[in-house]
């Protein structure tokens, strides 16, 4: 009975510090992933030419993807002020980029003015995306969105 219970311990233990190993900073099962990083920002004035989207059937959005996904679109907002009037946030869910942006300025003219909104990922681990915004419109009640698929080139 003795020898059976050295046995047992000698096993526990064994597993014990092989389980601790396990768990090591260095261990296999770690998720090697890098860390997703983002940034944007708006272009700075009143595009009112170049990439404009004046409604949903209009394609105003660019994107190109080798290490960093960079991808411009259009919205639409009062032109005063027509710099940094807009705030940016993300999400990713498997394969899916949602954008969200705030207008955090105040409206002070009568006119509106179409703006490009600039964001950047890196560190992105799949190849092909579906990219999603909705933007609530300044019209009518209208909104702008786009879903498009990007593809790693």
């Amino acid at each position: 009975m003795k020898k059976y219970f050295n046995i047992s311990l000698i096993s526990f233990a064994f597993l014990l510090v092989l389980y601790i190993l396990s768990c090591s900073e260095n261990s296999p099962t770690e998720n090697p992933e890098k860390q997703v990083e983002f940034s944007s920002y708006q272009i700075s004035g009143c595009n009112n030419g170049g990439l404009l989207k004046v409604d949903a059937s209009d394609s105003c959005f660019f994107y190109s993807f080798n290490d960093t996904l960079k991808i411009d679109f259009c919205l639409w907002g009062n032109c005063c002020p027509d710099s940094q009037r807009f705030k940016t946030d993300y999400k990713i869910s498997s394969d899916t980029i949602f954008i969200a942006v705030q207008d955090t300025a105040i409206s002070e003219c009568f006119c509106n003015c179409g703006y490009i909104i600039h964001v950047e990922f890196s560190g992105l681990p799949e190849d092909k995306y579906l990219f999603y915004f909705n933007y609530p419109g300044v019209f009518h009640g209208d909104s702008l969105k786009y879903r498009e698929f990007i593809t790693r080139n």
